[in-house]
């Protein structure tokens, strides 16, 4: 009864007009044959030239009994990507913030995608309130004094006042995405608010289709409690 498109809408009416001042606008569309939910949702953003897909984690059958399990829409949307996508893992709210402000960290491996990212997000946040950090994991590979200065003044240029940049040390045989997801889950306790990457590894060369989620991401993406952004 709850999902009659009617009562789908009148909810989100509410909810959108009590909430939000900005500029919305709610529209349905009927499902298209030959097209599964997932095909149309990303033909859709595609169509109305979206900046951001949001999603939740779970459908409307809620959480899953393996917690780490993908929910269909947003397995499929992730591999298939039109515009940066945000999976909401848990509500935010500024207000309810001691700073007013949301924690976002931003994951940079030196790769041009990783700074895609960084770029993405200073569109978004509050340059006031809002706190970015810069995460980097050591790697031997990665020229780290390079990445702070790149993105220091990247972030001062684009006037975000409350930013830092930190530098994580891998434990003995501790993997790259174990050292991110360790970070993020911090003592189980909501540090951080958003976690930012890019959606492909730099393993993506060795693929011939677009059809692809990078390793890093995939984790980051299941075993984070923090809301995710992947960029494109």
């Amino acid at each position: 009864m709850k999902f009659k498109p009617d009562i789908i809408k009148q909810d989100y009416e509410s909810w959108m007009i009590g909430v939000h001042s900005s500029h919305w606008e709610l529209v349905f569309h009927h499902k298209e044959s030959g097209l599964t939910t997932q095909e149309q949702i990303v033909e859709l953003a595609d169509s109305y030239k979206s900046d951001i897909l949001v999603l939740g984690y779970h459908g409307r059958k809620g959480v899953k009994e393996d917690p780490t399990l993908l929910g269909s829409n947003v397995d499929l949307i992730a591999h298939n990507p039109v515009c940066p996508l945000l999976v909401i893992k848990r509500e935010e709210n500024r207000a309810e913030k001691e700073t007013k402000g949301f924690r976002f960290v931003v994951c940079i491996d030196g790769r041009a995608k990783s700074y895609k990212a960084l770029d993405t997000i200073a569109h978004i946040v509050d340059k006031e309130k809002d706190e970015v950090i810069v995460l980097t994991v050591a790697r031997v590979v990665i020229d780290t004094d390079a990445v702070k200065e790149r993105t220091s003044t990247f972030l001062d240029e684009a006037g975000i006042k409350n930013h830092h940049f930190e530098l994580l040390e891998r434990e003995m045989n501790e993997r790259y995405y174990e050292a991110l997801i360790d970070y993020i889950n911090i003592d189980d306790t909501p540090y951080v608010d958003f976690v930012v990457l890019a959606n492909r590894g730099v393993s993506h060369k060795h693929h011939t289709g677009d059809k692809y989620l990078g390793k890093v991401s995939k984790k980051v993406l299941l075993h984070s409690k923090a809301n995710v952004l992947l960029v494109a």
